[in-house]
């Protein structure tokens, strides 16, 4: 390994820990901002500095990570696949799919059964798949593009569940840390499927992973503690937000090895393997 080599590994991981960080300060501020200077009917109170601040701080996060991904992240190598012990995170995720599936049943076991809910959890049993396929199918796999896709589609439906719950003012920042978190996720998995062919630019993963683990952290850590607290008079979107913590522990753990370089010493190994098992017995 040369000497630019170790200096743009150690680049991406101190800038991944920064990254890291400015998620759990942003996660943090919107949680003490519900806790203290919430009205319950979504809003924050008027001229509250918390509220601002942290929200000042989330927009910079996403303008940081941008101009760190292109500028100060050089590395050298595409981004690996998920291998060995590491792909088994991903049953997190498709865990938490398959609980919002088993909650949403009886919304469409009715006599006049919900058609949204219903597609709804058909693309979550799709996406569920989606996960178990990272950990149990050797990529690049057709069974891993084509259920990632039906994943992107069950959050662009979670979007549309939560933008139609009139419940919550349309202008709520909940609603709009939600939708940002939708977005994140969709970008995160749209990376992780090209990743898988190999056909991703490293600087767009970084950017990709890193605003996912902001807007994740920020969309579920605040709402279902303060879900826990009472602190919403409405809230609809528990299980989604459950999907959402679970993705950003995957997500976590996938930038933690790759950095690190855990997954490319995995890849070096598999490599060896297969060179041994097609080694011509003498």
């Amino acid at each position: 390994m040369t000497p630019s080599t170790n200096s743009d590994k150690s680049r991406a991981l101190v800038f991944s820990l920064v990254a890291l960080a400015l998620s759990g300060l942003a996660a943090a501020g919107r949680l003490f901002s519900l806790l203290f200077f919430y009205d319950r009917i979504g809003y924050y109170q008027s001229g509250a500095f918390l509220p601002i601040a942290s929200n000042i701080l989330y927009a910079a996060s996403v303008v940081f990570f941008g101009v760190a991904a292109i500028f100060l992240i050089k590395p050298s190598k595409v981004i690996a696949t998920p291998t060995g012990s590491i792909r088994y995170v991903s049953l997190v995720p498709a865990l938490a799919l398959a609980v919002y599936v088993v909650s949403s049943l009886g919304r469409i076991v009715t006599p006049e059964p919900d058609t949204i809910s219903t597609i709804s959890i058909i693309l979550a049993v799709i996406g569920a798949v989606f996960f178990v396929s990272l950990a149990f199918c050797r990529q690049p796999s057709v069974i891993t593009v084509l259920t990632g896709i039906g994943a992107i589609f069950w959050l662009a439906i979670a979007w549309l569940r939560s933008y139609r719950d009139f419940t919550i003012p349309m202008n709520s920042p909940d609603k709009l840390f939600f939708h940002l978190g939708c977005l994140g996720a969709t970008l995160f998995i749209f990376s992780e499927i090209r990743a898988m062919y190999g056909l991703l630019r490293p600087r767009f993963y970084y950017f990709s992973i890193y605003t996912a683990i902001l807007t994740l952290a920020v969309s579920s850590i605040p709402s279902l503690i303060g879900n826990a607290c009472n602190t919403f008079a409405s809230y609809s979107l528990q299980f989604e937000d459950i999907f959402f913590l679970s993705l950003f522990f995957y997500a976590v753990v996938r930038l933690l090895t790759i950095v690190s370089g855990v997954t490319d010493e995995a890849v070096s190994q598999d490599k060896n393997e297969e060179i041994t098992e097609e080694k011509p017995v003498e």
